[in-house]
């Protein structure tokens, strides 16, 4: 994700865009939702889903307004 965010970055994505993606990215991936799929019932899932998320965007609109 790292030269993906750089990359972005470099032609002129927001940062607070970049964090967010990297965050949600990386947090709610495919894999990682099949595999806590297994594990956790739909009401848990799609509580980690939107903490993750909600996250995510908080962070990013933290970063835009400070960077």
């Amino acid at each position: 994700m790292i030269p993906i965010a750089m990359t972005l970055t470099a032609k002129g994505m927001g940062i607070g865009a970049v964090i967010a993606l990297v965050i949600g990215g990386a947090g709610a991936s495919l894999p990682e939702m099949i595999m806590l799929k297994r594990m956790f019932h739909w009401p848990i899932l799609i509580a980690f889903m939107s903490s993750v998320f909600g996250i995510a965007i908080t962070t990013g609109y933290l970063a835009e307004a400070f960077f």
